[in-house]
């Protein structure tokens, strides 16, 4: 019997929620076949079978929450040891010369025959999760059985990949040195916000029979009554997207002391520039010019570009530039993510972002798409709104909100284009005077569209 534990996809991703099984108790399952779609934190991801058999017992139903390393799926494949993985059978299967000549040097030796020396040997899940964490398979150095590349060959070299990131800092970004969190404080000024705000975490009981599906983690397994719900309410429980938007920015505001700034911003002159490209055949959003100016503005300002690092109670201020978009999708709001902005043209971001936008609709995004953002931009103008007070994409320190454009003056038939922008910040990290400095930076280059399209 093969147990198909929950795998850890990395990125501090530490659970998931049972969005949709494609499959059911006595279904005969293929390898390679999607058997279950997993919400994270991050992203959807589909998790198809490591092996071939019946299935025999879901241990998790749809809209329940998965520990990473938990047993979500018992199938069986025809093996003896409930505990043996997929690697060990292939091992059984070997003709007895070439098992006994695998064993040698300790077991470090790898068979692989000439289809094996061409492909490096993982399973569907470590292949899925390689490629949403950009990883190169061929580059690893497999530790696992017949020399199969393990999730912590995965883990190691995604480390390697963000030590080489955190190399001397590039585009005009001064590297601020990180202090170990020992010679360091962070005490806030408040005696009360020295407490941890975190919500806490109950513990799962096991089933008290093998057949009664686990409880959702991090869940109460009944609750005694729903408050004030009377005859003829609707309860809204929170499952999927939505669960994620209430945990984070709960914690996001639980955590972070908030303050807002905002300014009016004359987009008159940025209104014809995008005109103008319209018109020589080029159609760029609105949108892009705020990212690259945004981007821009963070090489002078390094500190609002900066993630908290809670467990140590320090900032790190980050080297590359990655602006998160909030999409506005059918099932919640997502920010995706475009990386090193810094470096891209308003009309390579225009196009990133759209490219982005219909993912995030069709539910097509990856781990790549929505990790490492460093700073976010929300633009609801096109929707409406005079001005609004944005929430910070925790573990970020600053995010820019976008407003609807007007004309000035009480006639708005003439006049220049106006727009309104606010800036939430973490006021532990950014005073007030920075987020000021800050936001009229990027509202000097807003007004001037050359002093940063030329950057």
């Amino acid at each position: 019997m093969f147990k198909f534990t929950l795998p850890d996809i990395g990125e501090g991703v530490t659970e998931g929620e049972i969005i949709k099984w494609a499959i059911n108790e006595g279904d005969v399952v293929k390898k390679e076949q999607d058997m279950v779609e997993i919400m994270t934190d991050k992203v959807n991801i589909n998790i198809p079978s490591p092996v071939e058999g019946k299935v025999n017992r879901i241990l998790f139903k749809e809209g329940q929450v998965v520990k990473v390393g938990e047993v979500i799926i018992e199938i069986d494949d025809g093996s003896a040891d409930g505990n043996e993985k997929p690697e060990n059978k292939e091992n059984k299967e070997m003709p007895p010369k070439e098992a006994e000549s695998a064993k040698e040097d300790g077991g470090e030796k790898k068979m692989m025959n000439d289809d094996q020396n061409k492909r490096v040997l993982a399973s569907p899940t470590i292949r899925r999760i390689a490629k949403d964490r950009g990883i190169d398979l061929d580059a690893i150095t497999p530790t696992g059985p017949n020399g199969r590349v393990t999730l912590e060959d995965l883990d190691n070299a995604e480390r390697e990949m963000k030590k080489n990131q955190e190399s001397p800092a590039g585009h005009g970004v001064k590297e601020a040195p990180v202090p170990p969190a020992a010679t360091r404080s962070m005490e806030p000024q408040n005696p009360a916000e020295s407490q941890k705000m975190q919500e806490p975490k109950p513990t799962k009981e096991e089933p008290k029979n093998g057949n009664a599906p686990q409880e959702p983690s991090g869940q109460p397994s009944q609750p005694e009554e729903t408050a004030n719900a009377i005859e003829g309410d609707q309860v809204f429980e929170l499952h999927g997207l939505r669960r994620l938007i209430f945990e984070k920015m709960s914690k996001s505001k639980q955590i972070m002391p908030h303050f807002m700034v905002a300014e009016t911003i004359d987009i008159s002159k940025l209104s014809k520039t995008m005109s103008d490209m319209r018109e020589k055949g080029t159609k760029v959003t609105l949108t892009s010019f705020f990212v690259k100016a945004v981007s821009v503005a963070l090489t002078e300002f390094p500190k609002f570009n900066a993630h908290y690092d809670e467990a140590n109670r320090r900032y790190i201020l980050r080297k590359n530039i990655n602006m998160g978009v909030a999409i506005d999708t059918p099932a919640g709001l997502t920010v995706a993510v475009v990386k090193n902005a810094i470096d891209k043209s308003v009309v390579q971001i225009s196009a990133e972002i759209s490219e982005l936008a219909k993912s995030a609709r069709e539910n097509r995004l990856t781990l790549s798409d929505v990790q490492d953002s460093t700073f976010t931009i929300s633009n609801v103008g096109s929707i409406g709104g005079l001005i609004s007070t944005p929430i910070i994409n925790y573990p970020e320190v600053a995010i820019l909100a976008v407003h609807r454009s007007t004309k000035k003056g009480s006639n708005y038939e003439a006049g220049d284009d106006n727009t309104i922008i606010s800036l939430s910040c973490d006021h532990r990290l950014i005073d007030g005077a920075d987020a000021a400095r800050f936001i009229v930076k990027v509202k000097s280059y807003l007004e001037d569209p050359i002093s940063f399209l030329i950057r």
